[in-house]
């Protein structure tokens, strides 16, 4: 199995935690034939213990499944505006995540070109 560094360092607020676990809760959603889905989990996992470093060495099948995670979110969140209806402070705190998840999107294809995310997530 092929795998590359993380390659990002990662700055934590109050909605990546809420995203990453919403992440977790909806990957039943993805095929665990080969185990992807256990090893996604166990990455979001690791993940929110802050145990995923620049430097630590990820599945790429995983880093596609993540990064394919944080588009959707971005586009829900930050390109899409579906959050006019929340309030005007809920609502920057939606809007303000979507985009932190669109620029780290845009830095982790930058870093790994060659991957192709995988959009796995539904709402």
């Amino acid at each position: 199995m092929e795998k590359a560094k993380f390659g990002l360092v990662w700055r934590w607020t109050d909605y990546c935690y809420d995203e990453i676990t919403k992440f977790i809760e909806r990957a039943d959603n993805i095929p665990n034939d080969d185990g992807l889905q256990e090893r996604y989990i166990d990455f979001l996992l690791a993940f929110l213990n802050k145990e995923i470093k620049k430097a630590t060495e990820v599945p790429l099948d995983v880093l596609e499944l993540f990064i394919g995670d944080l588009e959707n979110r971005a586009i829900i969140d930050y390109i899409e505006d579906n959050w006019y209806w929340v309030g005007n402070d809920e609502e920057k705190y939606i809007k303000a995540g979507g985009k932190r998840f669109l620029d780290r999107y845009k830095k982790l294809l930058a870093i790994h070109p060659t991957i192709k995310p995988k959009l796995m997530m539904v709402m």
